[in-house]
C-alpha cells in the first residue's frame, strides 16, 4: 500500500461544499464565492454562498485602484445548488447554497483588485446556528489583489435575477505594510498517520485505493477549530486516520493585509497498491 499525501489550501473566497453527514466550521455568515468579475468597466459581478441554506444581509467591501468602496445587501436567500466536481478522474458532488449574482455598480471605471465580506447576519440557518450571533464582523481573507489565477476562468450564465447594488467610497480599512501582506495557511508540524491495522490485515491486495481529502478549519491564533472529510474514499476508518492526521498537525495561520485571520487547509491523501 502506497499513499501519496500533497498539502494544498482553500481560497477562502471559494466555497467549501461538504456532505451533511460531515463536521464543518465557517468563519463568516457568508463569502464569495469566485472573485469579483468587473464587467462594462464599473460593475462588479460576483456570488455568496455558505454550507447550508440561510438569509443573508451585510456588507461586501470593493478595494480598486483607486480606493475603496462599499455595498450594503438585504435578505439575499442562499438556494441549494448541486455542483459535480472530478478528481483524478473520479466524479463526486456536492450540495452548495449560493445566492443569485451580485451587480455592484462602482462610481468609477475601474477593475475590482479585491472584495470581501466585512460583515453579514444571517436568518434561518439551523445548521451552524449563525442566527444566534446578530450581526457578525467578518476578517478580510488572504487572497492577494495580485493574484490572478482564476482570470482566465469563465463565468457561469448570469442569474435570472441578479441582484442591483450601487457602491460608495469609504476610507481604507487597513493600513501599515509589511514583508508579506498575504499568506495562506501553512503546516509548521505534519500530524502522525495511522493507518487502520484491520483493513487488509487477511489479504493485503483488498486494501481501499483512491482519494480522501480532509479540510481544516484553521483560527487567526493557528488553532484547529475543526477538520472534516470533504472527499471520501469510501472507506470511514481511513478517512477518519487522515481527518485524525490532520487535526494533529501544527499550523501557522493565514494572513491578509498584514494581519493574521482565520483560513481553511486541505490535506489531501491519495492511497495506491
Amino acid at each position: 500500500m502506497g499513499r501519496l499525501t500533497s498539502l494544498a489550501v482553500f481560497v477562502v473566497l471559494g466555497l467549501l461544499g461538504i456532505s451533511r453527514a460531515e463536521a464543518a466550521a465557517e468563519f463568516c455568515p457568508a463569502t464569495l464565492v469566485s472573485d469579483p468579475v468587473t464587467v462594462d468597466g464599473n460593475i462588479a459581478r460576483f456570488r455568496l454562498g455558505a454550507i447550508s441554506p440561510r438569509v443573508i444581509s451585510g456588507t461586501v467591501r470593493l478595494q480598486t485602484a483607486k480606493g475603496w468602496y462599499a455595498a450594503t445587501f438585504d435578505g439575499v436567500p442562499l438556494k441549494a445548488l448541486e455542483q459535480n466536481y472530478n478528481d483524478q478522474g473520479m466524479t463526486f458532488s456536492h450540495e452548495d447554497y449560493l445566492s443569485d449574482d451580485f451587480m455592484v455598480k462602482l462610481p468609477a471605471r475601474d477593475p475590482v483588485l479585491y472584495a470581501y465580506v466585512s460583515q453579514a447576519q444571517a436568518k434561518g440557518d439551523t445548521f451552524l446556528n449563525w442566527d444566534r450571533f446578530g450581526i457578525v464582523d467578518c476578517s478580510p481573507t488572504p487572497f492577494s489583489p495580485k493574484d490572478k489565477r482564476n482570470s482566465s476562468r469563465p463565468m457561469p450564465p448570469l442569474s435570472k435575477s441578479p441582484i442591483q447594488l450601487s457602491a460608495t467610497a469609504i476610507s481604507a480599512p487597513f493600513e501599515g505594510t509589511c514583508a508579506e501582506p498575504f499568506s495562506d495557511v501553512t503546516v509548521t508540524k505534519p500530524g502522525p498517520f495511522h493507518y487502520p491495522a484491520i483493513l487488509g490485515r487477511d489479504d493485503p491486495t483488498a486494501r481501499p485505493t483512491g482519494v480522501t481529502v480532509v479540510v481544516v478549519a484553521v483560527g487567526r491564533d493557528g488553532s484547529v477549530v475543526d477538520a472534516w472529510v470533504w472527499e471520501p474514499i469510501g472507506t470511514p476508518m481511513l478517512d477518519q486516520a487522515v481527518v485524525d492526521e490532520a487535526r494533529k498537525a501544527k499550523y501557522a495561520p493565514a494572513k491578509a493585509f498584514c494581519g493574521n485571520v482565520p483560513g481553511f487547509f486541505v490535506l489531501r491523501s491519495v492511497f495506491t497498491q
